[in-house]
């Protein structure tokens, strides 16, 4: 469980309505607004306040109050008409107020430069729209709680489709919106038999061609570059549509975990399994028990629900489609002793999924009995069985409802097993994950260590650990503590890719998850991986590879000697009064400058002035910082005194990451205003020299740096740590504060 102070702070922040205290008390009105008698009204009580299961964030935030908006995920057609383009994007900003995300497809729209009859022009084609979309976004507040999310999804057959591709290229572009290629087996088949060199498509007006192997490139490109776009496999999706006949699927959810039709929305919610394990196994009973109640709870809110405008409402309760999924899996894994990238563990998740849909779907066919079918349930996939719900299960994010739960992840393995975590007053909490502490106490233990031997020894594992996100190097622990015990990054790509292979087998919808490469990954990794991924018939994939989109994924231990051991009977790490009054007394470690030092010099633009930036190294660290203002504008007597501090600060230990991180806080209107500014202000601007001249680029100047750095150190707007890229969302979830910019 995470510290209460954690916890607390994403209560305040997100769910806590007027008046209430606690978590208890958010269970107690979202119970009894959905509730229609005492009895389930308990029972819906009782599954929340345990964390056994949790609804998405817009039923835990809206439920029982004059909002009413209970449903996270959302889909609207975007015609190729003006008049329909911007009523799809007035009723996307509908939808973000009051709490949900929202896809598009915007194939429909004419490709740029072909002729407008209306106005004797060219349209400017559906990537300048979904700029216009997400602007849009980023003026609305979702209830003033959670930000619009949006997936942007153009077909492989699309006139427009390279440009699409590379529409985020530039890291911060479009970044209200995930962005995904929707491809047909069609188009697959020929990548798979290298007809790169077939022609595609033609463009209008120009009659340019457009080869397989230019689009399949430019995809390759960007995942590797920076894991967009998605890809979403269209025929797959179709091939389980659970109701042909009311048309082909061709957009999803944000997180691309839900493809739907136009209009329909769909409420989501997921099962901790980690707390229906006891004592090394799996409750099945709990297991079913829980899955049963879930499915009710969902197909009530369909009922209760306030949609934000009546053609949502309508095509909804036409399907009533429902996403209950699962989270805590890699703890529960854990927990019975199962690794992750094993056939026995995605055996053992298959089964659990299995469990979860075929109670799901028995509880429908009850519900169906009792209030009859949906309405589209003729024609259906499920002639042979009437069901409340046209689909059930889905594997959804669960990065804020995690944190509340305590757990990990959706189906994700855990990133690191001791990370540091800060609340709102910037308290740091180190989080060491319970199973694995215990397990490492008793491996010591088995090993034939005790007393303060043992102590030491498990200090030294969960620093190494906290520092570096892994155990794998440390060979001196038993191998099968070191297979079981393995995190995101030292989990195989395609362990990741049969992981979701595993989970598809027995869900209706899709999964959103990502797969983990690391940052050696090659652009062939990245081909491989969406072809394995077609094979397998998954729905769609999005790829990470380490460091394309930010230095820290949670924010591991700084790489610089800790002041104090941490504690095993706590996940906070706190120096004893004792301890601080000593370390207190360590004089500052200072270094004596040689004669010379070898470094470089930057000329750079700030929003007010140009600056010439030196950073002097000494045994490959930045060492001094000399900061200079060229021609007019600027102060040059403050730019001195900042590379004075810099450079003291170095020179007295202070790691430069700490002077890099903390100047990327710092925003000045003139560098905003000004399109040139290679920094949010002048402060900003030399913290990029010094991350420049650290990591020894081969380089020449800042702008090429920033094309490759920007977005690296992606931060939390509210709490300003760095973002998780996971569960299929590239716009990022925050473990600290519960931030998240997908829904």
């Amino acid at each position: 469980m995470n510290p209460p102070s954690v916890v607390d702070s994403i209560l305040s922040a997100r769910y806590l309505r007027k008046g209430e205290k606690d978590f208890t008390d958010i269970c107690r009105r979202v119970a009894s607004a959905l509730a229609e008698d005492e009895s389930e009204r308990a029972r819906f009580y009782e599954a929340m306040v345990s964390l056994r299961f949790l609804p998405n964030s817009p039923t835990l935030m809206n439920a029982g109050t004059e909002l009413g908006q209970l449903s996270a995920c959302f889909t609207l057609p975007v015609p190729d008409s003006i008049d329909g383009i911007f009523d799809a994007m007035k009723e996307g900003a509908i939808i973000h107020k009051t709490g949900g995300g929202t896809g598009y497809n915007f194939s429909h729209i004419r490709p740029e430069g072909s002729p407008v009859q209306s106005t004797e022009g060219v349209a400017s084609g559906p990537i300048s729209f979904m700029r216009v979309f997400n602007a849009a976004t980023d003026v609305i507040k979702q209830g003033g709680r959670r930000r619009g999310a949006n997936m942007g999804i153009l077909n492989v057959w699309h006139p427009d489709i390279l440009a699409f591709i590379a529409a985020k290229k530039k890291e911060g572009d479009i970044a209200n919106f995930n962005i995904s290629v929707m491809v047909n087996d069609k188009f697959m088949d020929l990548v798979e038999k290298r007809q790169f060199d077939t022609v595609w498509l033609t463009r209008p007006q120009t009659g340019a061609k457009v080869t397989v192997g230019q689009i399949w490139t430019g995809i390759v490109e960007g995942i590797w570059k920076n894991g967009e776009p998605g890809i979403l496999f269209y025929d797959e999706i179709n091939r389980h549509n659970p109701t042909p006949l009311l048309g082909e699927i061709d957009t999803t959810n944000p997180c691309g975990e839900q493809p739907l039709l136009p209009y329909e929305s769909c409420v989501l919610g997921s099962i901790n399994v980690a707390a229906c394990v006891h004592d090394g196994v799996i409750d099945e009973d709990l297991l079913r028990e829980t899955a049963r109640m879930a499915t009710r709870f969902l197909d009530v809110v369909i009922d209760k629900n306030v949609f934000p405008i009546p053609q949502i409402g309508e095509a909804t309760k036409r399907t009533r489609k429902i996403g209950l999924g699962v989270m805590g899996v890699h703890d529960a894994m854990l927990m019975i002793g199962l690794a992750y990238d094993s056939a026995e563990g995605r055996a053992w998740c298959e089964y659990i999924m299995q469990i979860v849909t075929e109670t799901a779907v028995n509880e429908s066919h009850r519900r169906a009995e009792e209030l009859g079918t949906f309405p589209a349930w003729k024609g259906s996939i499920w002639k042979d069985l009437t069901v409340r719900n046209a689909a059930m299960t889905t594997v959804a994010p669960t990065g804020t409802i995690s944190l509340l739960a305590g757990c990990s992840s959706g189906i994700e393995p855990i990133f690191s097993f001791a990370y540091t975590r800060k609340n709102t007053v910037g308290k740091t909490f180190v989080i060491v994950n319970p199973v694995f502490k215990d397990a490492l106490v008793q491996t010591l233990s088995d090993m034939g260590f005790a007393g303060d031997e043992r102590a030491k020894k498990a200090e030294k594992v969960i620093s190494h650990v906290h520092e570096t996100g892994t155990i794998q190097d440390l060979h001196w622990l038993p191998p099968g503590f070191l297979a079981l015990f393995k995190t995101a990054l030292d989990i195989p790509w395609r362990d990741h890719i049969w992981m979701q292979a595993s989970f598809q087998k027995h869900v209706h919808a899709s999964i959103s998850k990502t797969i983990n490469m690391p940052g050696r990954a090659t652009k062939e990794d990245c081909e491989e991986a969406l072809m394995m991924a077609w094979k397998l018939g998954l729905k769609g994939i999005t790829i990470y590879r380490t460091g394309s989109r930010e230095d820290v994924v949670l924010a591991l231990k700084e790489k610089t000697p800790a002041p104090t051991a941490i504690p095993l009977h706590s996940e906070s790490a706190t120096a004893s009064t004792a301890k601080r009054a000593v370390l207190e007394k360590i004089p500052a470690l200072s270094i004596d400058r040689p004669k010379e030092l070898a470094g470089r010099t930057y000329l750079c633009q700030s929003g007010c002035c140009r600056l010439y930036v030196t950073v002097n190294l000494m045994e490959g660290k930045p060492m001094e910082v000399f900061i200079r203002t060229v021609g007019s504008g600027g102060c040059d007597a403050n730019n001195s005194a900042l590379g004075r501090a810099i450079s003291t600060g170095l020179q007295n230990g202070v790691p430069y990451g700490k002077f890099v991180k903390q100047f990327a806080k710092v925003n000045c209107i003139s560098a905003i205003k000004n399109p040139s500014s290679e920094g949010h202000s002048c402060a900003d601007v030399v913290g990029r020299c010094i991350d420049l001249s650290a990591k020894n680029q081969s380089i020449s100047t800042l702008s090429d740096w920033n094309i490759r750095k920007t977005g690296e150190q992606r931060l939390c707007p509210d709490c300003h740590e760095p973002l998780d890229f996971g569960e299929g969302c590239n716009q990022g979830i925050c473990k600290h504060c519960g931030w998240t910019g997908c829904s």
